[in-house]
């Protein structure tokens, strides 16, 4: 296969030089007999390759020019490859935005799963120029784009999804139902593919629901296998809007909707606003408090949203959502009393653990066994290219280069026996046609190469692939005007170069999902004052305590986990170390007193809710066990590990923590489906919460001094 894979790039390759090396439009009959890898084959055969290899070819973002003689009508048609066609537009970026290009790999690294198609796409565009790295930035700023359910064998999904959706292809997999709980072998014509939360989704059309559906790739099993062998096997929908997937609410993704009406206070009213604008209509008063209306079709997500605000938020209308709010939480306060009735599991369900290789046997586990890689490979008919521009461009008017293998490598993250091979099939393109491009071989710790007669044609960037652009296009709006880089090199100036060099028309879909959102303002306020180590007066509403204080901060470093941004500082209220997310920021004012970098803050690892995540080796400082039941304990085990399951479905999961209001306000978002069993001690914290939101619709309910119409639960 992978010897049918090299003829196929071969012939590509060579058909592009072949065009490139032209001075005119070529017939198909001339392309069969000067191109390497079309010879020997039969007038169908060669049609059949040609028109296959074509679309491919123009698949990576390299468009053939067609002209069709009007005045012969057995002229066949004539094709070409304009140069305007092939190469990238020349950039002009200055230092500070190659510098945050630069740093935008580095930082992505091993934690996005689009790494190499970005590491490629930064290749073509910085080729030739010295790519700085921002020191500062690059230690100031954490990503970790890779969720706690990313393995590679989501990796390996997200190629083969790719590359069904760029051929329209119909794959086939075995898919587990979470909400069913059950599995079924699922038919679907992929559309798009998703990120949000740290995980990833798929949206298809599903031939056995006969209609479009989201599915998450954790639960794809075994293998993606495409149904046909035909080039294409369906069209995508005109007027397909991944928006209606990736804009919406998690309330919202299921029909048909009904429209609530929250009330919030105005300690919370502005965030609801910043946040969850775009999901619905938001009115604040004079006073700072709001009324939310949001359409909503799951009910009990929903629900969780609301009971997730705490004590801030209150349900006018509908009655129906008023009562499961209640319900819940009336559930929540029964459950969580330290001598009240908590659920019964029934008795343990053993769940054999797979057996691990033992380390003492010092047996290797054999290479066909060894886990691929943990990202999507860029495509290798883009990586040839850029390999090949790279060893030419390193000619320059010499006819002969010497080029470090460790500097091939480290540019194009290739180990030496990749390196090898792309380099013997580059010295295949077009052997025997005529218009070679390139020799080359290795010797010693170098790589010479000689520059054939076309070379030059070749010395220029090609053109970014669909799938670079897209990797490019997004690392771009993900870390927007949050890298702490000089004053006026946002990321959104390289943005609107790079939009400008792909062309209008070429733009690719970002199809990766949207970054969260919040005020960019106090997003660019925080990343200068990390820049410039000066101090910011913040006003914060801290979710756990329900509360909005003014703080001064020693602002360290900005580090992202599941979507969402924090800044690691020095809290001069609290005088201990304290993280801060992003979008809870109310306000953010500079100061101009500077302070000295605190080392131990400067090591900090990437942050989670409960606390930073732990490395190898490390534990949680805290963890809780909770009961949840067989309608939840499905969800909750993809999140956590679990320390017994029941034949009844039920779970005994543990939890980390930091905080402990955190922890009752999440355990309030389950809505009694979820039991707090250790630490004890929190039961009634869990409990009291619950019953003060209570509280707050019988005050609403109470006409003018009246009395509580609701018998408490302590």
């Amino acid at each position: 296969m992978a010897m049918r894979d090299d003829d196929k790039l071969v012939r590509q390759l060579s058909l592009v030089a072949f065009l490139m090396s032209q001075q005119r439009p070529v017939t198909a009959d001339e392309i069969h007999e000067a191109v390497e890898g079309y010879g020997g084959m039969t007038e169908q055969a060669f049609l059949r390759r040609f028109y296959a290899d074509r679309a491919e070819i123009e698949a990576m973002g390299l468009r053939l020019a067609v002209e069709r003689p009007g005045d012969d009508p057995f002229q066949g048609d004539l094709y070409a490859l304009p140069p305007e066609n092939y190469y990238l537009p020349e950039l002009d970026f200055d230092e500070a935005e190659l510098s945050a290009l630069q740093t935008c790999l580095y930082l992505l690294e091993g934690q996005f799963a689009y790494a190499e198609p970005l590491r490629l796409a930064l290749q073509h565009l910085t080729l030739g120029r010295p790519s700085p790295l921002d020191d500062h930035a690059a230690r100031t700023v954490s990503v970790n784009l890779l969720g706690g359910d990313y393995s590679a064998e989501i990796a390996n999904h997200l190629s083969k999804i790719e590359s069904a959706i760029s051929r329209r292809k119909t794959i086939r997999f075995t898919y587990y139902s979470i909400g069913r709980d059950e599995r079924s072998e699922r038919e679907v014509d992929p559309y798009s593919l998703l990120y949000s939360a740290g995980n990833w989704y798929m949206v298809g059309y599903s031939h056995e629901r006969s209609d479009t559906r989201i599915f998450r790739l954790s639960r794809v099993e075994g293998r993606i296998t495409f149904k046909t062998r035909a080039e294409h096997d369906f069209r995508a929908p005109q007027d397909f809007d991944l928006s209606r997937y990736r804009d919406r609410a998690p309330w919202q993704l299921e029909g048909p909707h009904q429209t609530a009406t929250i009330a919030l206070t105005p300690t919370i009213a502005w965030w609801v606003e910043q946040m969850f604008g775009a999901y619905g209509a938001t009115a604040i008063g004079a006073d700072g408090a709001g009324v939310y209306t949001t359409d909503y079709a799951n009910r009990r997500e929903l629900v969780a949203w609301i009971l997730g605000l705490g004590t801030e938020a209150r349900v006018i209308e509908p009655t129906e959502l008023r009562e499961d709010v209640t319900a819940a939480l009336t559930l929540v306060a029964e459950r969580h009393q330290v001598d009240g009735p908590r659920p019964a599991p029934s008795p343990p369900l053993r769940v054999a653990a797979a057996p691990e290789p033992s380390a003492a046997t010092g047996a290797e586990v054999p290479a066909a066994q060894q886990p691929p890689e943990r990202v999507v490979p860029a495509e290798r008919f883009a990586r040839l290219l850029a390999l090949m521009t790279r060893l030419l461009a390193a000619c320059g008017d010499s006819a002969e280069a010497q080029i470090p293998i460790a500097d091939l490598r480290a540019a194009l993250n290739l180990d030496k026996r990749t390196l090898e091979d792309d380099i013997g099939l580059l010295n295949l393109i077009n052997f025997g046609g005529g218009c070679y491009a390139l020799f080359a071989q290795i010797d010693g710790d170098t790589v010479v190469v000689q520059k054939e007669t076309y070379g030059d044609r070749f010395a220029r960037p090609a053109r970014l692939s669909p799938l670079e652009a897209k990797a490019l296009l997004w690392t771009l709006d993900f870390i927007g005007d949050r890298l702490p880089t000089e004053a006026g090199s946002s990321l959104s100036s390289v943005r609107a170069k790079v939009e400008a060099a792909i062309g209008e028309d070429s733009l690719p879909t970002v199809e990766l999902g949207r970054a969260q959102s919040q005020n960019t303002g106090l997003a660019t306020a925080v990343s200068q004052a990390i820049r410039e180590d000066r101090l910011l007066e913040i006003d914060y509403w801290t979710e756990s305590r329900g509360a909005i204080t003014k703080r001064v901060i020693e602002p360290h470093l900005l580090v992202n986990a599941q979507d969402a941004w924090y800044v690691v500082a020095y809290c001069r209220r609290a005088e201990a170390q304290r993280t801060f997310r992003l979008d809870r920021l109310r306000s953010a004012v500079l100061l101009e007193e500077r302070f000295p970098r605190r080392p131990e803050i400067a090591t900090a690892g990437p942050y989670m809710p409960w606390g930073h995540h732990p490395q190898p080796g490390e534990t949680v400082a805290q963890s809780a066990s909770v009961w949840c039941a067989p309608s939840l304990a499905r969800w909750m085990l993809e999140k956590h590990s679990s320390r017994e399951r029941f034949a009844d479905g039920s779970a005994l999961v543990e939890i980390p923590y930091a905080s402990e209001e955190w922890l009752v306000k999440e355990l309030l978002k389950y809505q009694g489906d979820a039991v707090l069993f250790e630490p004890v001690a929190l039961r009634r914290t869990v409990a009291e919460l619950a019953e003060g939101v209570l509280d707050r619709y019988d005050e609403a309910d109470l006409p003018s001094g009246g009395h509580r119409r609701r018998a408490t639960t302590r």
